[in-house]
């Protein structure tokens, strides 16, 4: 099942749009989704180590005490909350379209806080163990909760900012990048499952599968002009060839060491063009296998958005069709004197597309086998 969406830039305050008119209201609802979020986890790491211990055989007074302070926790944040709140309420009136985007995540906020200021009451009377413990449980899914409202809402913009200093089609790791805001991976692949049907969010491609996001320019008209890149690429090499006919007029080359004339000039542009259509062809049949097998980040509709965020691999590829054309001419492989031989000239891309695939994959199993930050990551596991 496919597992990607397109997602487009949403008017952010640092590059113009309609939060521009007031950006202290936009920060500081996203600022307060970070503290939230901050403080949510804080708590929460208490809780379940007080949990813990709570189920272990261990001391059991050591849990109470742990429980006791984590209440005490609480209490403060919940009075710090209010404050917090405070603080977004005065918008209210000089920003309400922010505060109205941000209306029902405000108030699910809020409300975790009134169950955690139920759950814990000011008054922190002795209460049995196995009390303490169905508190700590039931306080511990709404602080899931909470945190993942506030991810919601912060991640976005914080995504973006990462995005700016990638390049067209690089992939994000959402999970390494932004797993510290979350409990564990499994929520953190839930933010991105949320983010992925929202349009307007992140300018870039979202591959729920690899949990990664793709950098993409949103601009329909950049899009375009890698269409534009690629046919002019495709193009330049006709009139390489053009040059090339003409080399050994110029630069007085005898026959035999420039066999290229301008009588091959026709045979020349025919075998370039079916060695690009043999490239093709393997593309879009290794395209259609992906999206049967469901690893396509792209659908197939879509073809404007996978050309742009390929579109270094497909000038690359371009350039390789160059080398196997003169690479086939100077090892006499392709005889330019029997005129255009189709079937040859078309298997030739196909297959040296195929091989340049499996190169690809081994080169980037051998940086990530010898990639230093994974073999401490392994031998830190191990």
């Amino acid at each position: 099942m496919k597992a990607a969406t397109a997602i487009e830039l949403s008017p952010q305050p640092v590059d113009g749009g309609e939060q521009l008119e007031h950006p202290s209201a936009f920060f500081s609802v996203i600022r307060y989704f970070r503290e939230t979020n901050a403080e949510g986890q804080r708590i929460r790491q208490r809780l379940a180590g007080a949990q813990s211990l709570a189920d272990s055989s261990g001391d059991q007074a050591a849990a109470s005490k742990a429980f006791y302070e984590t209440w005490q926790v609480i209490r403060m944040e919940v009075e710090a909350a209010k404050v917090r709140a405070a603080g977004i309420e005065g918008f209210q009136k000089t920003d309400q379209e922010t505060c109205a985007r941000y209306a029902r995540e405000l108030v699910q906020v809020a409300n975790a806080w009134d169950d955690l200021n139920r759950l814990w009451p000011s008054q922190a009377a002795a209460v049995e163990m196995p009390v303490l413990v169905a508190r700590g449980k039931e306080s511990i899914r709404v602080l899931d909760n909470m945190i993942f409202t506030c991810a919601c809402q912060s991640i976005p913009n914080e995504l973006d900012e990462y995005l700016k200093n990638y390049r067209i089609g690089k992939p994000l790791d959402f999970i390494a990048t932004f797993k510290d805001q979350l409990p564990d991976e499994a929520a953190t692949r839930a933010v991105l499952a949320e983010l992925a049907p929202q349009s307007g969010v992140v300018s870039g491609l979202i591959d729920l599968e690899n949990a990664r996001v793709i950098k993409a320019d949103p601009r329909r008209q950049r899009q375009a002009g890698s269409v534009a890149l690629v046919l002019g690429i495709a193009g330049l090499g006709f009139g390489l060839i053009a040059i090339a006919v003409h080399l050994g007029s110029w630069f007085q080359f005898s026959p035999t060491d420039w066999q290229v004339d301008p009588a091959k000039w026709a045979a020349l542009n025919g075998a370039y063009l079916l060695v690009l259509l043999g490239v093709l062809g393997h593309w879009v049949l290794d395209r259609v296998k992906q999206n049967r097998a469901g690893t396509e980040v792209t659908p197939l509709a879509e073809w404007l958005i996978w050309i742009h965020i390929n579109e270094v691999p497909i000038i690359i590829r371009i350039a390789s069709v160059w080398l196997i054309l003169l690479l086939g001419i100077a090892f006499k492989t392709f005889d330019l004197t029997k005129g255009v031989q189709p079937l040859t000239y078309f298997l030739a891309g196909y297959f040296m597309d195929s091989t340049f695939d499996a190169l690809i994959g081994r080169l980037n199993t051998f940086i990530g086998e010898n990639d230093p930050d994974n073999k401490k990551t392994q031998k830190a596991v191990g």
